[in-house]
């Protein structure tokens, strides 16, 4: 396939190369205003000295990422299993260490929280062979885990600009802790690896929810950018499998998941809701607690999950 405009990356199909010339020519000239590959200055592509990853728009947030991979260039690089859903890439080293402050690794660092799509290229001789869309999965020391996602989306219109994506968090006073803690310069290499995989599973464990709950129990909103990944059982409270299980998740509009949270709402095993006593009248009524949606059963393990909230968090 000839790619004529950055945007013609997203109609990129399985099976689909482009000649590394071809490539090259839209990474340099997509930055020139006045030549044929330009767009616009949101579809610029960049890059560092470390060429195998460049990103179009802007960091920390941007539309996608490009990975290009050679066989051989890493110890750790290639497909992590034989029906290739995932494959592991090195991040960029200086003298043998991984810099945190390095776009090219920034680039990976920021993907569970901003959902943009990772778009993977195999060296074949003089081309590229797209392989698919990924998102980081894992993280290790010195590579990532990039698990296959759904198809990038075919029309240019539905790629979300520079800015306007939404961080996929599970519950945010979590993800603001470890963003804190993540701006702190004197937390070891160790530490700092351990809070961005806390911070890779929230991302896994909102998309999990998403995968079970098709919208807020209470609102019946379907759109996923105003819906909040709510843990059943509180995050604290969980174990690092329960933390993770989709199944130990609610998608709620964020005042619901404030009453879910704090323990002034729950659900039986059938879905209907139960308000707690301590819960003002003035509340149900403004926050629309007294609207007549059906009730969804819950399935029998999240009815585990819930059982724990009634009992541990429900403010009876």
């Amino acid at each position: 396939m000839q790619l004529s405009k950055p945007s013609n990356l997203f109609l990129l199909e399985a099976g689909d190369t482009v000649t590394k010339r071809n490539l090259f020519d839209l990474i340099q000239f997509s930055k020139i205003d006045d030549s044929p590959y330009w767009e616009d200055e949101s579809w610029q592509i960049g890059n560092t000295p470390q060429q195998g990853i460049n990103w179009v728009g802007l960091l920390p947030e941007c539309r996608a990422v490009l990975i290009k991979t050679r066989l051989g260039s890493y110890e750790d690089d290639g497909w992590a299993n034989s029906d290739k859903s995932a494959y592991r890439y090195s991040f960029k080293a200086r003298n043998g260490k991984v810099s945190h402050a390095e776009k090219a690794n920034q680039a990976l660092f920021n993907q569970p929280d901003y959902q943009y799509p990772i778009i993977l290229f195999t060296e074949i001789d003089r081309s590229w062979a797209y392989e698919g869309v990924f998102s980081v999965s894992d993280i290790k020391d010195s590579y990532v885990v990039l698990e296959r996602s759904p198809a990038a989306p075919q029309n240019p219109s539905d790629i979300q600009l520079a800015g306007q994506h939404t961080k996929a968090s599970s519950e945010a006073d979590a993800s603001t802790a470890i963003d804190l803690l993540l701006s702190n310069n004197a937390i070891s290499s160790s530490e700092r690896i351990q809070l961005i995989k806390a911070r890779i599973g929230q991302g896994l464990f909102r998309s999990r929810v998403a995968k079970i709950e098709l919208c807020c129990r209470i609102t019946s909103i379907r759109d996923k950018r105003f819906l909040i990944a709510s843990h059943i059982k509180p995050w604290a409270k969980s174990d690092n499998i329960e933390r993770l299980d989709g199944h130990n998740g609610l998608l709620l509009a964020p005042h619901i998941d404030r009453l879910f949270d704090n323990g002034y709402i729950t659900f039986d095993d059938n879905g209907q809701m139960r308000v707690s006593q301590q819960l003002p009248m003035e509340i149900q009524q403004a926050w629309g607690l007294n609207m007549t949606v059906q009730p969804r059963p819950l399935i029998p393990r999240q009815q585990h999950y819930m059982a724990y909230h009634r009992d541990e968090v429900f403010q009876a």
